[in-house]
């Protein structure tokens, strides 16, 4: 079983709920990197 944690934020009023999961054998961490902040910045605008 993969271990996930799930956090509620609230920021101005609204709700956000944040997801982490384990990631085994990662190949390139600079690209995860790049795909959360992406996912971020779309969330917040």
């Amino acid at each position: 079983m993969k271990e996930e944690k799930k956090t509620i934020y609230e920021i101005n009023n609204k709700k956000y709920t944040a997801i982490v999961r384990c990631v085994e054998d990662t190949q390139n961490i600079d690209k995860l990197y790049d795909v959360i902040c992406q996912y971020i910045i779309s969330q917040i605008n």
